[in-house]
């Protein structure tokens, strides 16, 4: 039995996931920028999440940028996402050395959270993707 995916089909799942990082770097970015001063500015209670929605949509969109702009095989994916999750929870802890933020718990959480949400669901449409040629 052999496993495969067509290259048409890869070149479509490629764009998918630069399409995708592409509107999550947009969500970061308002999400940062604004948001979170329309919620402080009103004195809105979104339980912390303008503190740290922009932690959960940074994570979504390295990993699917850097997936989708790799070389890599899709069946890499999930491995790869688990790898970026961790350079972005080591990103989170370094923010105060690094000058680019301050660190926070809730940040870390939810990278981690959303990282592990994203390795899920990689695992799962890679399941599907892979079409069994007998």
């Amino acid at each position: 039995m052999r496993r495969y995916v067509a290259k048409e089909s890869m070149s479509n799942i490629r764009i998918v996931f630069i399409i995708t990082g592409a509107t999550f770097l947009v969500l970061t970015h308002l999400d940062d920028t604004y948001y979170r001063d329309w919620v402080y500015s009103n004195q809105i209670a979104d339980f912390g999440l303008a503190n740290y929605l922009p932690s959960i949509t940074g994570t979504i969109t390295a990993i699917f940028l850097l997936i989708g702009l790799s070389k890599e095989s899709f069946k890499k994916a999930p491995s790869s996402a688990f790898g970026l999750m961790v350079g972005c929870v080591i990103y989170e802890v370094m923010q105060p050395t690094l000058g680019t933020g301050v660190f926070d718990w809730l940040d870390l959480v939810a990278v981690v959270i959303a990282g592990c949400i994203v390795v899920s669901a990689l695992k799962i449409s890679n399941k599907k993707m892979v079409n069994t040629a007998t």
